[in-house]
Protein backbone atom coordinates (compact mmCIF):
# COMPACT_ATOMS: atom_id res chain seq x y z
CA UNK A 1 0.00 0.00 0.00
CA UNK A 2 1.84 3.07 -1.06
CA UNK A 3 2.49 6.20 1.60
CA UNK A 4 1.71 9.81 1.70
CA UNK A 5 2.86 12.69 3.93
CA UNK A 6 0.58 15.63 4.60
CA UNK A 7 2.42 18.49 4.08
CA UNK A 8 0.39 20.41 6.25
CA UNK A 9 0.19 18.46 9.21
CA UNK A 10 3.37 16.19 8.44
CA UNK A 11 1.20 12.55 9.46
CA UNK A 12 2.20 9.86 6.97
CA UNK A 13 -0.50 8.73 5.53
CA UNK A 14 -1.63 4.96 3.74
CA UNK A 15 -3.21 4.91 0.97
CA UNK A 16 -5.41 2.27 -1.28
CA UNK A 17 -4.10 1.79 -4.90
CA UNK A 18 -7.14 2.97 -6.40
CA UNK A 19 -6.58 6.05 -4.82
CA UNK A 20 -3.64 6.98 -7.17
CA UNK A 21 -3.08 10.33 -9.68
CA UNK A 22 -6.37 11.63 -6.76
CA UNK A 23 -7.05 14.14 -4.48
CA UNK A 24 -7.93 13.08 -0.89
CA UNK A 25 -8.55 14.70 2.24
CA UNK A 26 -6.25 14.15 5.25
CA UNK A 27 -7.90 12.47 8.09
CA UNK A 28 -6.08 14.63 10.58
CA UNK A 29 -5.86 18.36 9.59
CA UNK A 30 -8.45 18.09 6.36
CA UNK A 31 -5.93 19.30 4.34
CA UNK A 32 -6.18 18.45 0.03
CA UNK A 33 -3.31 16.32 -1.01
CA UNK A 34 -2.37 15.05 -4.72
CA UNK A 35 -1.86 11.33 -4.66
CA UNK A 36 0.74 11.40 -7.11
CA UNK A 37 0.25 8.58 -9.79
CA UNK A 38 1.80 5.13 -9.99
CA UNK A 39 4.04 5.33 -13.23
CA UNK A 40 4.53 9.08 -13.03
CA UNK A 41 8.34 9.92 -11.82
CA UNK A 42 11.41 7.20 -10.76
CA UNK A 43 11.69 6.09 -7.42
CA UNK A 44 11.46 8.37 -4.64
CA UNK A 45 14.37 10.54 -2.58
CA UNK A 46 13.73 7.87 0.25
CA UNK A 47 14.16 4.57 -1.77
CA UNK A 48 16.63 5.61 -3.46
CA UNK A 49 18.65 5.98 -0.32
CA UNK A 50 17.15 2.94 0.80
CA UNK A 51 18.05 0.20 -1.94
CA UNK A 52 18.58 -3.12 -0.84
CA UNK A 53 22.11 -4.53 -0.34
CA UNK A 54 23.08 -6.54 -3.15
CA UNK A 55 23.26 -10.25 -2.18
CA UNK A 56 26.76 -11.69 -2.18
CA UNK A 57 27.73 -14.92 -4.60
CA UNK A 58 28.73 -17.92 -2.19
CA UNK A 59 32.65 -17.19 -2.24
CA UNK A 60 34.98 -20.53 -2.65
CA UNK A 61 35.74 -20.96 0.73
CA UNK A 62 32.41 -20.51 2.08
CA UNK A 63 30.19 -22.84 -0.28
CA UNK A 64 26.92 -23.08 1.94
CA UNK A 65 26.82 -19.11 2.03
CA UNK A 66 26.29 -18.83 6.21
CA UNK A 67 28.16 -15.35 4.92
CA UNK A 68 24.65 -14.09 3.76
CA UNK A 69 22.78 -14.93 7.04
CA UNK A 70 23.33 -10.97 8.25
CA UNK A 71 24.56 -12.21 11.69
CA UNK A 72 21.67 -14.93 12.11
CA UNK A 73 19.34 -12.22 11.71
CA UNK A 74 19.93 -9.91 14.02
CA UNK A 75 19.20 -6.74 12.33
CA UNK A 76 15.69 -5.67 12.39
CA UNK A 77 15.26 -4.76 8.90
CA UNK A 78 11.12 -3.67 9.54
CA UNK A 79 12.16 -0.80 12.37
CA UNK A 80 13.92 1.91 11.43
CA UNK A 81 16.32 4.26 13.50
CA UNK A 82 17.63 8.34 13.20
CA UNK A 83 21.55 8.03 12.73
CA UNK A 84 21.85 11.21 15.09
CA UNK A 85 19.25 10.38 18.05
CA UNK A 86 18.44 6.63 17.81
CA UNK A 87 15.09 7.03 17.46
CA UNK A 88 12.30 4.88 15.54
CA UNK A 89 11.04 6.58 12.33
CA UNK A 90 9.18 5.46 10.02
CA UNK A 91 10.52 4.69 6.50
CA UNK A 92 8.99 7.39 4.55
CA UNK A 93 10.14 10.27 7.01
CA UNK A 94 12.77 11.99 5.49
CA UNK A 95 12.77 14.44 9.00
CA UNK A 96 13.46 13.30 12.54
CA UNK A 97 10.52 13.99 14.57
CA UNK A 98 12.48 13.42 17.39
CA UNK A 99 15.69 15.48 16.82
CA UNK A 100 14.57 17.68 13.65
CA UNK A 101 17.37 16.56 11.79
CA UNK A 102 16.86 15.71 7.61
CA UNK A 103 17.86 12.59 7.04
CA UNK A 104 18.77 13.41 3.25
CA UNK A 105 20.98 16.50 3.83
CA UNK A 106 22.46 15.80 7.18
CA UNK A 107 20.94 19.31 8.73
CA UNK A 108 18.69 20.59 10.69
CA UNK A 109 15.23 21.22 8.97
CA UNK A 110 14.96 25.21 8.45
CA UNK A 111 11.08 24.94 9.39
CA UNK A 112 12.12 22.85 12.27
CA UNK A 113 15.16 24.94 13.78
CA UNK A 114 12.98 28.16 13.45
CA UNK A 115 10.65 26.20 15.52
CA UNK A 116 12.95 24.59 17.90
CA UNK A 117 14.75 27.70 18.64
CA UNK A 118 11.76 29.73 19.15
CA UNK A 119 10.86 30.48 23.36
CA UNK A 120 7.56 29.64 24.47
CA UNK A 121 4.63 28.11 22.55
CA UNK A 122 3.58 27.72 18.66
CA UNK A 123 1.97 31.35 18.15
CA UNK A 124 0.20 29.56 15.25
CA UNK A 125 -1.80 26.99 17.75
CA UNK A 126 -3.72 30.49 19.25
CA UNK A 127 -5.65 30.34 16.43
CA UNK A 128 -7.04 26.89 17.21
CA UNK A 129 -7.44 27.06 20.58
CA UNK A 130 -9.01 30.57 21.31
CA UNK A 131 -12.50 29.25 21.02
CA UNK A 132 -12.46 26.15 22.33
CA UNK A 133 -10.63 26.84 25.19
CA UNK A 134 -12.15 30.38 26.08
CA UNK A 135 -15.88 28.05 25.84
CA UNK A 136 -14.43 25.44 28.25
CA UNK A 137 -12.84 28.09 31.01
CA UNK A 138 -16.18 30.13 30.74
CA UNK A 139 -18.05 26.69 31.47
CA UNK A 140 -15.90 26.16 34.16
CA UNK A 141 -16.43 29.50 35.99
CA UNK A 142 -20.29 29.50 36.43
CA UNK A 143 -20.13 31.54 39.62
CA UNK A 144 -17.55 33.40 38.48
CA UNK A 145 -19.49 34.93 35.39
CA UNK A 146 -22.89 35.60 37.81
CA UNK A 147 -20.31 37.46 40.23
CA UNK A 148 -19.06 39.39 37.19
CA UNK A 149 -22.76 39.97 35.91
CA UNK A 150 -23.71 41.00 39.62
CA UNK A 151 -20.61 43.26 39.46
CA UNK A 152 -22.03 44.97 36.01
CA UNK A 153 -26.00 45.39 36.81
CA UNK A 154 -25.29 46.86 40.25
CA UNK A 155 -22.15 49.14 39.21
CA UNK A 156 -24.14 50.31 36.61
CA UNK A 157 -27.26 51.16 38.16
CA UNK A 158 -25.55 53.54 40.87
CA UNK A 159 -23.43 55.28 37.98
CA UNK A 160 -26.92 56.09 35.99
CA UNK A 161 -28.71 56.74 39.25
CA UNK A 162 -25.88 59.46 40.30
CA UNK A 163 -25.58 60.55 36.53
CA UNK A 164 -28.88 61.27 36.46
CA UNK A 165 -29.51 63.07 39.59
CA UNK A 166 -25.92 65.45 38.57
CA UNK A 167 -26.90 66.16 35.28
CA UNK A 168 -30.76 65.93 35.05
CA UNK A 169 -32.34 66.14 38.29
CA UNK A 170 -30.23 68.74 40.05
CA UNK A 171 -30.48 72.03 38.07
CA UNK A 172 -29.59 75.10 40.65
CA UNK A 173 -28.30 74.07 43.85
CA UNK A 174 -24.16 73.85 42.73
CA UNK A 175 -22.71 71.84 45.57
CA UNK A 176 -25.07 69.16 45.06
CA UNK A 177 -24.87 69.23 41.79
CA UNK A 178 -20.81 68.95 41.53
CA UNK A 179 -21.16 66.18 44.42
CA UNK A 180 -23.84 63.89 42.14
CA UNK A 181 -21.46 64.21 39.02
CA UNK A 182 -17.99 63.51 40.52
CA UNK A 183 -19.93 60.56 42.16
CA UNK A 184 -21.21 59.45 38.58
CA UNK A 185 -17.75 59.91 37.20
CA UNK A 186 -16.19 57.53 39.54
CA UNK A 187 -19.05 54.89 39.40
CA UNK A 188 -18.92 55.01 35.91
CA UNK A 189 -15.16 54.19 35.93
CA UNK A 190 -15.92 50.98 37.89
CA UNK A 191 -17.24 48.65 35.45
CA UNK A 192 -13.99 49.18 33.03
CA UNK A 193 -12.08 48.84 35.96
CA UNK A 194 -14.01 45.45 37.49
CA UNK A 195 -13.24 44.35 33.54
CA UNK A 196 -9.32 45.77 33.82
CA UNK A 197 -8.87 43.75 37.09
CA UNK A 198 -10.09 40.70 36.23
CA UNK A 199 -8.35 40.71 32.94
CA UNK A 200 -5.37 41.11 34.21
CA UNK A 201 -6.14 37.81 37.00
CA UNK A 202 -6.96 35.69 34.02
CA UNK A 203 -4.08 36.89 31.54
CA UNK A 204 -1.46 36.74 34.51
CA UNK A 205 -2.56 32.70 35.26
CA UNK A 206 -3.45 31.67 31.90
CA UNK A 207 0.43 32.68 30.51
CA UNK A 208 1.86 31.48 32.96
CA UNK A 209 -0.43 28.17 33.02
CA UNK A 210 -1.48 28.02 36.05
CA UNK A 211 -4.35 26.77 37.77
CA UNK A 212 -7.12 29.77 37.79
CA UNK A 213 -8.34 29.85 41.29
CA UNK A 214 -11.55 32.19 40.73
CA UNK A 215 -12.53 31.70 45.13
CA UNK A 216 -9.50 34.22 45.54
CA UNK A 217 -10.27 36.65 43.65
CA UNK A 218 -12.26 39.70 45.62
CA UNK A 219 -13.31 42.78 44.36
CA UNK A 220 -15.66 45.16 45.48
CA UNK A 221 -16.35 49.47 44.20
CA UNK A 222 -13.14 50.51 45.40
CA UNK A 223 -10.73 48.12 43.87
CA UNK A 224 -12.96 48.48 40.12
CA UNK A 225 -12.50 52.48 40.73
CA UNK A 226 -8.89 52.15 41.34
CA UNK A 227 -8.52 49.96 38.33
CA UNK A 228 -11.30 51.90 36.50
CA UNK A 229 -8.68 55.10 36.92
CA UNK A 230 -5.72 52.96 35.45
CA UNK A 231 -8.18 52.11 32.49
CA UNK A 232 -9.00 55.93 31.91
CA UNK A 233 -5.46 57.28 32.17
CA UNK A 234 -4.28 54.47 29.78
CA UNK A 235 -4.50 55.81 26.65
CA UNK A 236 -3.99 59.22 27.36
CA UNK A 237 -0.25 57.71 28.65
CA UNK A 238 0.24 55.67 26.03
CA UNK A 239 -0.22 57.47 22.55
CA UNK A 240 1.77 61.21 23.46
CA UNK A 241 0.27 64.15 23.02
CA UNK A 242 -3.14 62.30 23.56
CA UNK A 243 -4.42 64.85 26.48
CA UNK A 244 -3.74 67.79 24.57
CA UNK A 245 -4.89 66.99 21.47
CA UNK A 246 -8.19 66.28 23.36
CA UNK A 247 -8.45 69.01 25.22
CA UNK A 248 -7.78 71.23 22.20
CA UNK A 249 -10.88 69.57 20.42
CA UNK A 250 -12.99 70.04 23.36
CA UNK A 251 -12.00 73.88 23.75
CA UNK A 252 -12.75 74.04 19.84
CA UNK A 253 -16.09 71.95 19.16
CA UNK A 254 -17.56 74.08 22.87
CA UNK A 255 -16.65 77.82 21.19
CA UNK A 256 -17.44 76.85 17.33
CA UNK A 257 -20.18 74.38 17.51
CA UNK A 258 -21.42 74.30 21.14
CA UNK A 259 -21.50 70.77 21.96
CA UNK A 260 -19.10 67.92 21.15
CA UNK A 261 -20.72 67.08 18.20
CA UNK A 262 -17.98 68.09 15.84
CA UNK A 263 -17.47 65.88 13.35
CA UNK A 264 -13.27 66.92 13.38
CA UNK A 265 -13.49 65.74 17.12
CA UNK A 266 -15.35 63.03 16.77
CA UNK A 267 -13.42 61.72 14.31
CA UNK A 268 -10.13 62.41 15.56
CA UNK A 269 -10.64 61.52 19.67
CA UNK A 270 -12.53 58.49 18.03
CA UNK A 271 -9.49 57.39 16.01
CA UNK A 272 -7.11 58.01 18.75
CA UNK A 273 -9.29 55.79 21.27
CA UNK A 274 -9.72 53.19 18.54
CA UNK A 275 -5.76 52.70 18.04
CA UNK A 276 -5.53 52.53 21.94
CA UNK A 277 -8.19 49.64 21.72
CA UNK A 278 -6.35 48.22 18.97
CA UNK A 279 -3.26 47.67 21.08
CA UNK A 280 -4.75 46.72 24.07
CA UNK A 281 -4.62 43.03 24.29
CA UNK A 282 -0.38 43.43 23.69
CA UNK A 283 -0.64 45.80 26.26
CA UNK A 284 -2.34 43.32 29.38
CA UNK A 285 -0.42 40.91 28.69
CA UNK A 286 2.34 43.08 29.45
CA UNK A 287 0.84 44.66 32.34
CA UNK A 288 1.40 41.04 33.61
CA UNK A 289 4.62 40.23 33.06
CA UNK A 290 7.18 41.62 36.29
CA UNK A 291 8.34 45.01 34.36
CA UNK A 292 4.93 46.66 32.98
CA UNK A 293 6.61 49.63 30.95
CA UNK A 294 6.04 48.36 27.79
CA UNK A 295 2.12 48.00 28.27
CA UNK A 296 2.44 51.82 28.67
CA UNK A 297 4.96 52.92 26.06
CA UNK A 298 3.62 53.20 22.74
CA UNK A 299 6.91 52.79 20.69
CA UNK A 300 7.39 49.86 22.61
CA UNK A 301 4.59 48.36 21.32
CA UNK A 302 4.78 49.43 18.34
CA UNK A 303 8.26 47.46 17.85
CA UNK A 304 6.43 44.08 18.10
CA UNK A 305 3.54 44.92 16.80
CA UNK A 306 3.56 43.47 13.13
CA UNK A 307 5.32 40.18 14.75
CA UNK A 308 1.72 39.37 16.42
CA UNK A 309 -0.78 41.73 13.69
CA UNK A 310 -2.53 38.56 12.99
CA UNK A 311 -3.01 37.28 16.80
CA UNK A 312 -4.47 40.83 17.44
CA UNK A 313 -6.66 40.90 14.31
CA UNK A 314 -7.81 37.45 15.15
CA UNK A 315 -8.26 38.66 18.65
CA UNK A 316 -10.31 41.18 17.92
CA UNK A 317 -12.80 38.76 15.72
CA UNK A 318 -13.07 36.57 18.79
CA UNK A 319 -14.25 39.40 21.00
CA UNK A 320 -16.76 40.64 18.37
CA UNK A 321 -18.22 37.69 17.90
CA UNK A 322 -18.57 36.68 21.76
CA UNK A 323 -19.84 40.03 22.41
CA UNK A 324 -23.13 39.44 19.50
CA UNK A 325 -25.61 37.72 21.59
CA UNK A 326 -25.29 40.31 24.19
CA UNK A 327 -25.91 43.20 21.81
CA UNK A 328 -28.66 41.25 20.50
CA UNK A 329 -30.09 41.38 23.70
CA UNK A 330 -28.93 44.87 25.11
CA UNK A 331 -30.03 46.78 21.80
CA UNK A 332 -33.71 46.18 21.89
CA UNK A 333 -34.05 46.72 25.64
CA UNK A 334 -32.53 49.84 25.55
CA UNK A 335 -34.38 51.23 22.34
CA UNK A 336 -37.87 50.17 24.01
CA UNK A 337 -37.28 52.37 27.06
CA UNK A 338 -35.36 55.02 25.23
CA UNK A 339 -39.19 55.18 23.21
CA UNK A 340 -39.48 58.49 21.79
CA UNK A 341 -36.95 60.62 23.55
CA UNK A 342 -33.36 61.45 22.86
CA UNK A 343 -29.61 59.29 23.70
CA UNK A 344 -30.25 60.47 27.05
CA UNK A 345 -33.58 58.53 27.79
CA UNK A 346 -31.65 55.10 27.57
CA UNK A 347 -30.78 55.54 30.98
CA UNK A 348 -33.53 54.06 33.06
CA UNK A 349 -33.75 56.92 35.28
CA UNK A 350 -34.54 59.52 32.68
CA UNK A 351 -36.22 57.42 30.01
CA UNK A 352 -40.19 59.02 29.95
CA UNK A 353 -41.21 54.66 29.32
CA UNK A 354 -39.97 53.63 32.89
CA UNK A 355 -41.01 56.75 34.81
CA UNK A 356 -44.50 56.57 33.35
CA UNK A 357 -44.72 52.87 34.10
CA UNK A 358 -43.36 53.75 37.88
CA UNK A 359 -45.66 56.88 37.97
CA UNK A 360 -48.43 54.74 37.33
CA UNK A 361 -47.59 52.05 40.04
CA UNK A 362 -47.29 54.93 42.69
CA UNK A 363 -50.37 56.28 41.77
CA UNK A 364 -52.38 53.15 41.85
CA UNK A 365 -50.93 52.08 45.14
CA UNK A 366 -51.53 55.50 47.10
CA UNK A 367 -55.18 54.82 45.69
CA UNK A 368 -55.29 51.91 47.30
CA UNK A 369 -53.89 52.59 50.89
CA UNK A 370 -56.23 55.78 50.69
CA UNK A 371 -53.54 58.40 50.51
CA UNK A 372 -53.30 61.34 48.01
CA UNK A 373 -51.45 60.44 45.34
CA UNK A 374 -49.89 63.63 44.34
CA UNK A 375 -47.08 63.82 41.95
CA UNK A 376 -45.08 66.85 44.49
CA UNK A 377 -45.52 65.18 47.24
CA UNK A 378 -43.10 63.63 49.25
CA UNK A 379 -44.18 60.34 49.87
CA UNK A 380 -45.23 59.92 45.99
CA UNK A 381 -41.49 60.78 45.11
CA UNK A 382 -40.04 58.45 48.18
CA UNK A 383 -42.13 55.64 46.22
CA UNK A 384 -41.51 56.44 42.94
CA UNK A 385 -37.91 56.85 43.39
CA UNK A 386 -37.89 53.14 44.84
CA UNK A 387 -39.34 51.76 42.42
CA UNK A 388 -37.12 53.65 39.88
CA UNK A 389 -33.97 51.80 41.18
CA UNK A 390 -35.64 48.85 40.89
CA UNK A 391 -37.21 48.94 37.60
CA UNK A 392 -33.49 50.38 36.40
CA UNK A 393 -31.93 46.89 38.07
CA UNK A 394 -34.39 45.22 36.01
CA UNK A 395 -33.18 46.64 33.07
CA UNK A 396 -29.61 46.50 33.34
CA UNK A 397 -29.76 43.10 34.94
CA UNK A 398 -30.17 41.10 31.83
CA UNK A 399 -27.87 43.25 29.87
CA UNK A 400 -25.13 42.92 32.79
CA UNK A 401 -25.51 38.95 33.18
CA UNK A 402 -25.13 38.28 29.34
CA UNK A 403 -22.69 40.35 29.09
CA UNK A 404 -20.43 38.90 31.82
CA UNK A 405 -20.36 35.11 29.92
CA UNK A 406 -18.70 36.65 27.01
CA UNK A 407 -16.57 39.12 28.74
CA UNK A 408 -15.10 36.30 30.80
CA UNK A 409 -14.50 34.56 27.35
CA UNK A 410 -13.31 37.44 25.84
CA UNK A 411 -10.61 37.37 28.87
CA UNK A 412 -10.02 33.99 28.81
CA UNK A 413 -9.08 34.99 25.06
CA UNK A 414 -6.55 37.71 25.81
CA UNK A 415 -4.87 35.41 28.39
CA UNK A 416 -4.25 31.92 25.61
CA UNK A 417 -2.96 35.18 23.50
CA UNK A 418 -0.52 36.51 25.86
CA UNK A 419 0.56 32.23 26.11
CA UNK A 420 1.03 31.66 23.06
CA UNK A 421 2.87 34.65 21.53
CA UNK A 422 4.95 34.64 24.35
CA UNK A 423 7.85 34.17 22.38
CA UNK A 424 7.17 37.23 20.31
CA UNK A 425 6.04 39.99 22.61
CA UNK A 426 9.42 40.32 24.36
CA UNK A 427 7.62 40.46 27.80
CA UNK A 428 10.48 41.31 30.68
CA UNK A 429 10.23 39.67 33.45
CA UNK A 430 14.39 40.31 34.81
CA UNK A 431 16.55 43.32 34.63
CA UNK A 432 20.29 43.45 35.79
CA UNK A 433 21.20 45.65 39.05
CA UNK A 434 21.49 49.33 37.62
CA UNK A 435 21.04 48.58 34.45
CA UNK A 436 20.56 52.44 32.51
CA UNK A 437 16.87 53.06 32.20
CA UNK A 438 15.94 54.42 28.90
CA UNK A 439 14.40 56.93 27.09
CA UNK A 440 10.71 56.13 26.80
CA UNK A 441 10.33 54.42 30.70
CA UNK A 442 11.59 57.45 31.75
CA UNK A 443 9.21 59.80 30.12
CA UNK A 444 6.28 57.57 31.45
CA UNK A 445 7.98 58.03 35.10
CA UNK A 446 7.81 61.53 34.95
CA UNK A 447 4.37 61.73 33.81
CA UNK A 448 3.56 60.05 36.36
CA UNK A 449 5.30 61.88 39.05
CA UNK A 450 4.18 65.18 37.62
CA UNK A 451 0.97 64.05 38.42
CA UNK A 452 1.67 63.18 41.79
CA UNK A 453 3.84 66.20 42.79
CA UNK A 454 0.95 68.84 43.76
CA UNK A 455 0.10 65.81 46.35
CA UNK A 456 2.93 65.68 47.78
CA UNK A 457 1.88 66.57 51.61
CA UNK A 458 -0.27 63.10 52.21
CA UNK A 459 2.09 60.85 49.49
CA UNK A 460 5.56 61.61 50.94
CA UNK A 461 6.26 60.75 54.25
CA UNK A 462 10.21 59.49 54.43
CA UNK A 463 11.42 62.38 56.12
CA UNK A 464 9.16 63.48 59.12
CA UNK A 465 10.40 66.65 60.26
CA UNK A 466 10.00 68.02 56.44
CA UNK A 467 6.25 66.17 55.87
CA UNK A 468 5.75 68.49 59.61
CA UNK A 469 6.68 71.75 57.70
CA UNK A 470 4.71 70.57 55.02
CA UNK A 471 1.33 70.29 56.90
CA UNK A 472 2.13 73.48 58.97
CA UNK A 473 2.04 74.92 55.11
CA UNK A 474 -1.13 73.77 54.37
CA UNK A 475 -2.80 75.21 57.36
CA UNK A 476 -1.61 78.82 56.58
CA UNK A 477 -2.52 77.89 52.71
CA UNK A 478 -6.38 77.80 54.46
CA UNK A 479 -6.18 80.22 56.95
CA UNK A 480 -5.19 82.74 54.53
CA UNK A 481 -8.12 81.73 52.10
CA UNK A 482 -10.20 81.70 54.47
CA UNK A 483 -9.11 85.28 57.22
CA UNK A 484 -6.80 86.91 54.38
CA UNK A 485 -7.87 86.43 50.25
CA UNK A 486 -5.54 88.73 49.57
CA UNK A 487 -2.07 87.10 50.78
CA UNK A 488 -3.52 83.25 49.38
CA UNK A 489 -1.79 83.75 46.10
CA UNK A 490 1.69 84.36 47.32
CA UNK A 491 0.25 81.68 49.66
CA UNK A 492 -0.61 79.02 47.21
CA UNK A 493 2.96 80.03 44.98
CA UNK A 494 5.06 79.39 48.24
CA UNK A 495 3.13 76.12 49.44
CA UNK A 496 3.13 74.94 45.80
CA UNK A 497 7.13 75.41 45.23
CA UNK A 498 7.65 73.57 48.26
CA UNK A 499 5.45 70.36 47.57
CA UNK A 500 6.85 69.94 44.75
CA UNK A 501 10.21 70.24 45.98
CA UNK A 502 9.68 67.77 48.55
CA UNK A 503 8.25 65.35 46.24
CA UNK A 504 11.30 65.39 44.26
CA UNK A 505 14.37 66.18 46.27
CA UNK A 506 12.94 64.01 49.62
CA UNK A 507 11.84 60.99 48.45
CA UNK A 508 15.46 60.80 45.91
CA UNK A 509 17.47 62.17 48.32
CA UNK A 510 16.24 59.44 50.71
CA UNK A 511 16.96 55.35 51.52
CA UNK A 512 14.33 54.70 48.96
CA UNK A 513 15.88 57.01 45.96
CA UNK A 514 13.17 57.22 44.11
CA UNK A 515 9.95 58.84 43.48
CA UNK A 516 6.23 56.97 43.34
CA UNK A 517 6.38 57.27 39.20
CA UNK A 518 9.95 56.00 38.72
CA UNK A 519 9.33 52.96 41.47
CA UNK A 520 6.08 52.00 39.72
CA UNK A 521 8.21 50.62 37.12
CA UNK A 522 11.56 49.84 38.98
CA UNK A 523 13.46 52.86 38.54
CA UNK A 524 15.56 54.22 41.02
CA UNK A 525 17.82 57.21 41.05
CA UNK A 526 21.57 57.22 42.47
CA UNK A 527 24.76 59.06 41.73
CA UNK A 528 27.52 57.85 38.79
CA UNK A 529 29.44 55.73 41.27
CA UNK A 530 26.09 54.24 42.51
CA UNK A 531 25.68 56.03 45.52
CA UNK A 532 22.46 57.37 46.99
CA UNK A 533 21.70 61.48 46.39
CA UNK A 534 22.51 63.98 48.96
CA UNK A 535 20.04 66.91 50.15
CA UNK A 536 22.48 69.35 47.71
CA UNK A 537 22.32 67.16 44.61
CA UNK A 538 18.87 66.17 44.69
CA UNK A 539 18.07 70.11 45.03
CA UNK A 540 20.31 71.19 42.22
CA UNK A 541 18.87 68.22 40.22
CA UNK A 542 15.25 69.23 40.67
CA UNK A 543 15.75 73.23 40.09
CA UNK A 544 17.30 72.04 36.61
CA UNK A 545 14.64 69.67 36.27
CA UNK A 546 12.34 72.46 36.69
CA UNK A 547 14.02 73.93 33.81
CA UNK A 548 14.15 71.75 31.71
CA UNK A 549 10.44 71.51 32.29
CA UNK A 550 9.36 75.12 31.10
CA UNK A 551 12.05 74.41 28.22
CA UNK A 552 9.28 72.18 26.80
CA UNK A 553 11.46 69.14 28.05
CA UNK A 554 13.83 69.77 25.26
CA UNK A 555 17.17 69.26 27.43
CA UNK A 556 15.37 65.86 28.74
CA UNK A 557 15.84 64.53 25.12
CA UNK A 558 19.82 63.95 25.85
CA UNK A 559 18.18 60.92 27.51
CA UNK A 560 17.36 59.13 24.49
CA UNK A 561 21.35 59.40 23.91
CA UNK A 562 23.01 56.17 24.65
CA UNK A 563 25.27 54.87 26.19
CA UNK A 564 24.72 56.91 29.22
CA UNK A 565 20.96 58.16 28.19
CA UNK A 566 21.64 60.91 30.59
CA UNK A 567 19.29 64.10 30.61
CA UNK A 568 21.28 67.27 31.40
CA UNK A 569 20.14 67.59 34.60
CA UNK A 570 21.71 64.34 34.92
CA UNK A 571 24.97 65.51 34.01
CA UNK A 572 25.39 68.78 35.40
CA UNK A 573 24.42 66.70 39.04
CA UNK A 574 26.56 63.23 37.82
CA UNK A 575 23.57 61.43 38.22
CA UNK A 576 22.05 58.18 36.55
CA UNK A 577 18.36 56.99 36.64
CA UNK A 578 18.97 53.37 36.60
CA UNK A 579 17.03 49.56 37.32
CA UNK A 580 16.50 48.74 40.62
CA UNK A 581 16.87 45.09 38.95
CA UNK A 582 16.86 41.51 40.02
CA UNK A 583 19.49 40.61 42.53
Amino acid sequence: MPKIRCKSCEATLNVPEKALGKTIKCPKCSNKIKVPSGGSGGASPQQQRRKKKPVKSAAADDPFGLGNLDDYDLEDKDEQICPYCAKDIDEDDVICQSCGMNLETGQMDRREKKKRSRKGPDPSKFFAAAFPESWKFVLSEPRMAVRVGTGFTFFTTLALMCGYMGFVYVQEQMPPKVFWIMLSLLCGLSVPGLMWYLTLKIVDSTRRNDKFQSDRIQFDLFTSIAAGVRAFFWPLILIPGAPVILAGGVVYSLLFSGDLSNPAFLIVGGGLLGFALFLLPMAMVHMTARYTYKGWILWELLQILFQNLVGIIYMHLVAFVALIPALLVAVPILLVIKGDGGFESMNPFGSGVVNGITAGITTWFLNIVGMNPDPEGGMFTIIRAMLNIAAAFIVIAPIGYLSAFPAIFVMKACGLFGYYHSSTLGLVDQKREYEIATFWVRYLGHIIDNLCAPLAVFLVSSNAKLSKVAWVFTGFLVLSFIFAKVAFPGMFVLWLIYSNWMYWVVQEASEIRTTLGKDAFGLIVITEDNKQLTMKQATMKWFLRNVSDNLAGIPFLFAAIPPKKQALHDMATKTKVVWKGDR
